[in-house]
């Protein structure tokens, strides 16, 4: 697997993947001779230690760059693939199944924004100490998103933010609950099947109570949106009345693609129901433009905004990031179908069945044997078969096009479960090199890598004048992400455990080993508690005061927890 194994002059008697066994010696080949023997089982993916003492020759400056390039790669793949690929699929759902706004946001957008979250929490149960990356790791970020994210939102927001009591008490006291629920556990001392399951019923819970709260609305959604399937119909009907008189029009005015100071006309074949034209007349030719789209309408123009965007219009940060991700963005587009029907092309479509089923094997089953493989692309093979066979033309998606996106659903899932094995990989070594606390740098790297993308569109929610859906966002995402996390990634010790788990935070013997995960559940329980107090006490509006003082109890904690944790790790040592 690697390029090259060191042969060790001598080997110590009871060696070990730890910092100090690297400084015993200051032979390089010694120490590439443990990272390769003794660090093996402690990654799932990729063996760090093997690169920065093996390939990097110990130099710790060297290992900080690359590891650091590779963490923030993973970062945004892991972010590429929720919004570009995830976040698609599961807005197809919705449409499909007539899902509304109401039970879209506590369900699949829920689903969306914590399924990084969650894939990372059932990942890291399977190293050692991975529920000290779990709890840090889920409490550091939605402490992070209810104290920062809240400020943002308010100081984006252009109007005073005013909640209902009613959403206002299920959705913090929802998040409340959570988290009482995972201390009593801590009581308890050790969490069983039953309290793993709990937590998902817990959420079924609150997907019921919300339900039941919003039923009058989701219903009335419904009739709207039956209104405007039948205002459609009887619109496409007119249109098809006036495309008949212009039967001889074939042409459209549609953006080239290979240059962005013409315009060319080409063929486009009429499709039912018709979009309602306007046309003008010209010198040489009838130019037609749509005017509006129908949601029938399978005709794929390009987005000329997109198109025309300039390279020199982007900020430093956007291209450093645009050259980084182009390759893991090549890669995706060869293992994953593009989920937006305005985006199909049947080239594509037929290529990523193919290593895509290689890959998800891979991920999924470990590199499994030779036959495994070949089952992968013999379904592969077929699954690009049947696609040219079936889909009518180049950019007309298939009749069965929502079963691709089903697809495209699963084969996310698979890429963010890889994507968080790299990242815990990542946090793994540092934790051996640094001997910082798991559950600190959970809740420092792994929280905040993964809320960034969120509070980003959150403030963007705020700008458009949409501050109560972010905040609702703020804390749906992270109930699924406390309830749902920790069931999967509890259920899964359960079940490698054949038994009950411990889960001793109360102990007196293991405090000093629980500090950490005891830190963070109070500071965000207590962070949840203050903002229920303030907030309701201020008539349910959440102003900048509140959002600054809930800032500075994340800030205060931030400092002390880290100083705390280079003190133990560094100084006390």
């Amino acid at each position: 697997m690697y390029w090259h194994l060191a042969e060790a002059p001598y080997e110590p008697k009871n060696l070990s993947c730890q910092k100090s066994q690297f400084m015993q010696t200051t032979e390089h080949s010694q120490q590439c001779f443990i990272a390769q023997q003794y660090c093996q089982h402690d990654f799932l993916y990729f063996n760090y230690s093997i690169l920065s003492y093996c390939w990097l020759n110990g130099s710790i400056m060297t290992t900080l760059i690359v590891s650091g390039f590779v963490g923030y790669l993973v970062y945004n793949g892991i972010s590429e693939v929720i919004k570009e690929y995830l976040i698609p699929s599961l807005e197809a759902v919705k449409v499909r199944f007539e899902i509304s706004e109401i039970m879209a946001g506590v369900t699949l957008l829920a689903f969306g924004n914590g399924a990084g979250d969650v894939l990372t929490a059932l990942v890291a149960s399977s190293y050692p100490g991975g529920i000290d990356y779990n709890i840090g790791a889920t409490m550091g970020a939605g402490f992070f998103l209810c104290s920062i994210g809240v400020y943002l939102i308010t100081k984006t927001s252009k109007s005073q933010i005013k909640m209902e009591p009613v959403h206002f008490w299920r959705n913090v006291g929802f998040q409340i609950i959570s988290i009482f629920v995972i201390m009593v556990f801590g009581v308890i001392g050790q969490i069983s099947y039953f309290s793993s399951i709990s937590l998902t019923v817990l959420y079924l819970i609150l997907v019921s109570l919300v339900y039941y709260q919003e039923r009058d609305k989701i219903l009335k959604s419904r009739k709207d949106s039956l209104g405007e399937r039948v205002q459609t119909v009887n619109e496409a009907k007119y249109d098809l009345e006036i495309a008949q008189k212009f039967d001889d029009m074939k042409l459209i005015y549609l953006w080239d693609k290979k240059s962005e100071m013409e315009q060319a006309a080409k063929p486009v074949k009429w499709a039912t129901p018709l979009i309602r034209l306007n046309y003008v007349s010209g010198d040489a030719r009838v130019k037609m433009l749509a005017k509006k789209f129908r949601s029938a309408v399978k005709l794929t123009m390009a987005n000329l905004e997109t198109q025309k965007q300039k390279w020199e219009r982007l900020s430093m940060h956007e291209k450093v990031r645009a050259v980084i991700i182009y390759p893991l963005q090549m890669i995706l587009k060869f293992t994953l179908p593009k989920p937006q029907e305005d985006q199909f092309d049947k080239n594509q479509a037929i290529i990523f069945p193919i290593p895509g089923s290689v890959f998800f094997v891979s991920v999924v089953f470990g590199f499994p044997p030779w036959w495994v493989y070949f089952l992968a692309l013999m379904f592969g093979f077929g699954m690009s078969i049947f696609i040219n066979t079936t889909t009518p033309s180049q950019r007309t998606p298939p009749s069965y096009f929502f079963y691709i996106q089903l697809y495209c659903i699963l084969g996310s899932l698979v890429w963010i479960f890889f994507l968080s094995g790299l990242l815990i990989d990542f946090l793994q070594f540092w934790a051996i090199i640094t001997e910082l606390n798991k559950t600190f740098l959970g809740f420092s790297l792994i929280a905040m890598g993964n809320v960034l993308p969120d509070c980003i569109t959150l403030v963007s929610l705020a700008e458009e004048g949409y501050a109560i859906m972010a905040l609702n966002g703020i804390y749906f995402g992270q109930m699924f992400t406390n309830l749902i996390g920790f069931s999967v990634a509890f259920l899964k010790q359960n079940f490698v455990n054949s038994g009950p788990i411990k889960f001793n935070l109360f102990s007196i013997i293991d405090i000093e080993q629980n500090a950490f995960k005891l830190m963070v559940i109070l500071a965000a329980f207590l962070n949840l508690l203050f903002t229920l107090i303030m907030v309701v006490r201020n008539h349910y509006i959440i102003t900048k005061f509140i959002a600054k003082l809930l800032t500075i109890f994340y800030s205060v904690f931030f400092i002390l927890s880290s100083s705390s944790a280079f003190y133990h790790a560094w100084v006390k040592k």
